[in-house]
C-alpha cells in the first residue's frame, strides 16, 4: 500500500510497498500543510487503483529511475501465471496457426511479431498485459517519427500488428482462462489515400515515353487494371489469346508464386484484338510455364523494382505528380466508367467483389459525374439533346475515345 514520508530535506515523499518490496519516490513539494492535502489525495487514488487492480507504477511516475524496475516486479508478483511469457507463447501461437495461412501472410505475421510484440512485450507475462498496456503500446507506434518528423507507420499498418497480438491474447483466454483486454479497442480508422489516375492523354504519353521493352506491360496495366502480383506473376500458359482473353489464377508475391489471396481476384479478363495480337508476338516462342513478363536478364519481376527502375523515372520525365504504381489500376477503373462501361463489367474486370467501391471511390474522378451531373436527365425532360445520339458529346464519352484510339 501507499503512505507518504518527509525527507531530511523537507521535502515529501511516497512511501509505496507492493509484494513486499518498496519504493520510494519524491512529491517534489516541500512539507507544508496544503502539500500534505494534496499528497493525500494522490494517495487515495494509488490505493483505490491498487485495489481495483488498475495501478500504473508508469503513469504515476513518468519520469522515475525506478519505473521500468518497478513496472517488472508489479508484473512478475501479480501474474498467476508467471512461467507463462509473451514470446514463447508467441511463438507456440504461430506455430499452431502458420500452417492455415498463406505462405506471404504468415511472413507478414511473423515480422510484426518479431519486429514490434516481442521487443515490447516479450518477458511480460501474458495476464500482465491489460488494456491500458495495449494502448500505450499502440500511442507508442503512432507517435513514431523518422529523422524528418513524420509518421513511421500508418493507421493501416498498426492495425496489422495488432491483430496477431489480438489473436495471441484470445487465445490464451480460451486456454488459460486470462482475460482478454482488446475487446473494447476499436481500431484505427484507416483513410485511405485517394486516388491519382492519370488521364487518356498522360497514359498515351507515359506509353510513349517509358522504355519500349516494357511498354506492353503497362500498356496491359493500363487497359486491364491487373494488380502488381496478378501481372508480375502471369505466366504464358494462362494467355488464351484464340478468345482474346487471360485468366488470373496466381500470383506473384515477395518472389514466391501463390495462389491469389481473395476468391473473386480469381476471372477471366477480355483482351482487345489489338492487345490480344501484341501479346501474341510477345510471347511467341515462350513455353507455356515462363512468365509473360520479365527482366531483361530473365528474373522475374519485383514490384519495388518496376517502381523504383521503370513507374518513377518515366512519371519524373513526363513532369508527372509522383504516385504508386497501383494507380495504373485506378486509371484503368476511371478511364473505363468514363467510357461508358457497365460498372458490373467493370467490377468483374478488377475483381471487385461488388460495384460498391467503383462508386464510392472513382466517381469523383469521371468528368461526367462531377462535370454535368444531373444535367443530361434536365435536358430529355426539357425535349433536349440526351448527350446519347448526335447531340453534345459528353465529357466521358470524349475521354473514352482517346483511351480507345491508344488501345489500338
Amino acid at each position: 500500500m501507499a503512505s507518504f514520508c518527509v525527507r531530511p530535506n523537507g521535502i515529501l515523499q511516497y512511501d509505496l510497498c507492493f509484494y513486499g518490496r518498496r519504493f520510494r519516490e519524491s512529491a517534489g513539494l516541500p512539507d507544508t500543510p496544503e502539500n500534505r492535502r494534496k499528497v493525500r489525495k494522490n494517495l487515495r487514488r494509488i490505493n483505490a487503483e491498487w485495489e481495483m487492480g488498475t495501478f500504473d507504477y508508469a503513469a504515476w511516475f513518468p519520469r522515475s529511475r525506478k519505473r521500468e524496475a518497478a513496472q517488472r516486479w508489479l508484473r512478475e508478483r501479480g501474474s498467476r501465471v508467471p512461467g507463462r511469457r509473451f514470446a514463447a507463447y508467441a511463438d507456440e501461437w504461430y506455430g499452431l496457426h502458420a500452417g492455415g495461412w498463406k505462405a506471404s501472410y504468415a511472413r507478414q505475421v511473423r515480422s510484426a511479431i518479431d519486429r514490434y510484440l516481442i521487443p515490447h512485450f516479450g518477458d511480460w507475462p501474458l495476464d500482465a498485459i491489460n488494456e491500458r498496456a495495449v494502448r500505450a503500446f499502440r500511442q507508442a507506434l503512432i507517435d513514431a517519427v523518422d529523422q524528418e518528423g513524420q509518421r513511421r507507420l500508418s493507421n493501416a499498418r498498426i492495425n496489422f500488428i495488432l491483430t496477431p497480438l489480438s489473436g495471441i491474447l484470445r487465445f490464451a483466454e480460451r486456454e488459460l482462462g486470462i482475460t482478454h483486454p482488446m475487446t473494447e479497442l476499436q481500431p484505427l480508422r484507416d483513410d485511405p489515400h485517394d486516388p491519382m489516375p492519370l488521364t487518356a492523354e498522360e497514359v498515351n504519353a507515359f506509353l510513349a515515353t517509358v522504355d519500349p521493352r516494357y511498354r506492353l506491360y503497362f500498356k496491359l496495366r493500363f487497359y486491364t487494371g491487373l494488380r502488381s502480383c496478378e501481372v508480375n506473376g502471369l505466366k504464358v500458359g494462362y494467355l488464351d489469346l484464340e478468345r482474346r482473353q487471360l485468366r488470373v489464377r496466381e500470383a506473384l508475391v515477395d518472389g514466391r508464386q501463390t495462389t491469389l489471396k481473395h476468391r473473386k481476384a480469381r476471372r477471366d479478363v477480355p483482351l482487345s484484338p489489338g492487345l490480344a495480337g501484341e501479346l501474341r508476338a510477345h510471347v511467341a516462342g515462350k513455353v507455356s510455364d515462363a512468365y509473360v513478363f520479365c527482366r531483361a536478364d530473365g528474373r522475374p519481376l519485383a514490384a519495388s523494382w518496376v517502381a523504383e527502375t521503370l513507374w518513377a523515372p518515366t512519371l519524373d520525365a513526363l513532369g508527372l505528380e509522383r504516385r504508386r504504381v497501383y494507380q495504373t489500376r485506378h486509371t484503368a477503373a476511371v478511364l473505363h466508367l468514363a467510357a461508358g462501361e457497365n460498372p458490373l463489367f467493370v467490377s468483374r474486370l478488377l475483381g471487385h467483389s461488388s460495384t460498391k467501391m467503383l462508386f464510392e471511390r472513382y466517381a469523383p474522378f469521371v468528368a461526367n459525374a462531377l462535370a454535368d451531373d444531373g444535367s443530361r436527365f434536365e435536358r430529355m425532360m426539357n425535349g433536349g439533346p440526351d448527350g446519347s445520339g448526335s447531340g453534345e458529346q459528353t465529357a466521358g464519352v470524349g475521354n473514352s475515345m482517346v483511351f480507345e484510339t491508344a488501345a489500338q
